[in-house]
């Protein structure tokens, strides 16, 4: 009951999986599972936003791993979700290689 068990619920089981999923090499299941979940960890999770950040990475590589148009458009809605985060204008040279290799899947699928 109480705070602990609503986030070890609505957001610690779902991540819990999903990392599991990315791990095994399951990424559009992952992606599936991550989702949903991925705005209440920013504001679930206690920690920093770099701590909470590599879960937004698990997903990012997820998504671009699972290279499905549908999950290459949600990579690209977290980068562009990252400009707008950060008040910036042009995506960081980490965020221009993940913009990079999902076009090139994205290419090689078309």
């Amino acid at each position: 009951k109480g705070w602990n068990k609503e986030v070890t619920e609505t957001v610690g089981l779902p991540l819990l999986a999903g990392i599991t999923e990315f791990f095994a090499g399951d990424y559009g299941k992952a992606v599936e599972t991550l989702t949903p979940v991925m705005p209440d960890v920013q504001r679930l999770i206690q920690g920093s936003w770099a701590q909470k950040d590599i879960f937004q990475q698990i997903h990012l590589h997820s998504c671009i791993r699972s290279g499905t148009p549908g999950d290459l458009a949600i990579a690209r809605e977290i980068l562009d979700q990252k400009l707008v985060n950060r008040k910036i204008k042009n995506h960081t040279p980490l965020n221009e290689r993940f913009i990079k290799k999902m076009l090139t899947v994205h290419e090689t699928q078309g």
